[in-house]
């Protein structure tokens, strides 16, 4: 009899095992194949060295004494030349990468909870506002407004002459950064805009899980930066000794008559640090074309000494957000202020690109003063 009972129990420990070991495997070429998602548009960035005797030194010192071994000076060197501000605190971005792994260990969750249409849970948990649905799509089923299911013919008829809305892919894989987020405005079923059908629509953009809401009118504070697209937060909460906090936030802006307000590194878009009281900082920066700009340089908008004063409303509601997911230790919000001054959640996303991003684009190490303290937490567990 015990010899069945500890085969029986050999053999579990061994499925675990196994299964452990697979799950490490998975993280690993996750983790590669993100950073050379990113890693390639900047190849040609990171050719010449720019740094100084005294700034490898100081970063051999602080990485020595905190990670227990020296790095690259890869990142150092690439975000130093993009802001020709030098710290010896920025995060490299493998060893970012690492971090995120060991914060968000329970994958199995990670990808429902980055589904835009998740956020809806979220924020029904919270009372936090959210775009009005109209329909959505999760694995190929269709569902109006109140959650029923309804048939595809059934969605093709009710969008005819929906009139102008918002439509965007929910899935993290088929988002491509918002290159396939559009504003549609449907007319007898053909999309003035694009002269398509709701059909086609659906087709030409690989929409299969989506959602289509109404367009978020953002409050004026706002607006008055940058008017045709939906400007919105990008702010980063992370639970950490007992408490919920949120490394970075930035204000992401569109430009050049676009409708949306991000589309990657390689877009022309802007990116601007906020402080935790509304200011911005002086000049935002487009990745693309590694620019500083003082004003917009569409609108002429000066940055300098303005500030958007509701948005400590929208750190609190990134806190309210994040507590009701603790199986996410570390992650990214987008979220943005509507016309009558209330947050509104746009979506949760990985954090991985925000942290080239905003050490890039801002010269300042993404965990600030607790760096040293997060780079000692990576070696004591890598050990």
């Amino acid at each position: 009899m015990k010899y069945f009972f500890y085969n029986k129990l050999f053999s579990l420990l061994a499925f675990f095992k196994t299964r452990q070991f697979i799950i490490k495997i998975f993280v690993y070429l996750r983790r590669e194949s993100t950073y050379k998602y990113f890693f390639d548009p900047l190849k040609k960035d990171i050719t010449k060295n720019i740094l100084t005797k005294k700034q490898k030194l100081e970063t051999d010192l602080f990485y020595k004494k905190h990670y227990g071994k020296k790095v690259s000076y890869i990142w150092h060197n690439l975000f130093t030349k993009y802001t020709g501000i030098f710290d010896v605190k920025y995060i490299p971005f493998d060893i970012f990468l690492k971090f995120i792994d060991m914060m968000n260990t329970t994958h199995n969750y990670s990808g429902i909870l980055e589904d835009k249409n998740f956020m809806y849970l979220c924020a029904s948990f919270t009372g936090i506002k959210i775009p009005e649905r109209f329909f959505y799509s999760i694995n190929n089923n269709f569902f109006d407004s109140n959650n029923n299911i309804i048939s595809k013919e059934s969605f093709y008829k009710k969008m005819a002459n929906i009139g102008e809305v918002f439509i965007k892919p929910t899935k993290l894989n088929t988002s491509g950064n918002a290159k396939n987020c559009k504003i549609i405005k449907m007319a007898n079923n053909v999309d003035t805009y694009s002269g398509l059908n709701t059909e086609t629509l659906l087709k030409k953009y690989h929409y299969t899980d989506f959602v289509v809401q109404k367009k978020i009118v953002c409050h004026k504070s706002i607006s008055d930066i940058y008017s045709k697209s939906a400007n919105t937060f990008a702010v980063s909460s992370l639970i950490w000794k007992d408490k919920i906090n949120t490394p970075i936030h930035v204000l992401k802006i569109g430009r050049e008559n676009k409708t949306v307000d991000w589309e990657g590194l390689t877009s022309n878009s802007l990116v601007i640090g906020i402080k935790e009281d509304g200011s911005l900082y002086d000049f935002a920066f487009s990745p693309a074309e590694k620019e500083k700009y003082y004003a917009h340089p569409d609108t002429g908008f000066v940055f300098k000494n303005y500030k958007i004063d509701l948005f400590p409303k929208v750190r609190e509601s990134v806190i309210k957000l994040h507590s009701v997911i603790p199986w996410i230790k570390f992650c990214n919000w987008d979220i943005t202020i509507d016309c009558e001054g209330n947050p509104v959640i746009v979506e949760m996303e990985n954090p991985a690109g925000w942290s080239l991003i905003y050490q890039a684009a801002l010269g300042k190490p993404y965990f600030g003063e607790n760096t040293a303290e997060i780079l000692s937490f990576i070696k004591e567990h890598l050990t």
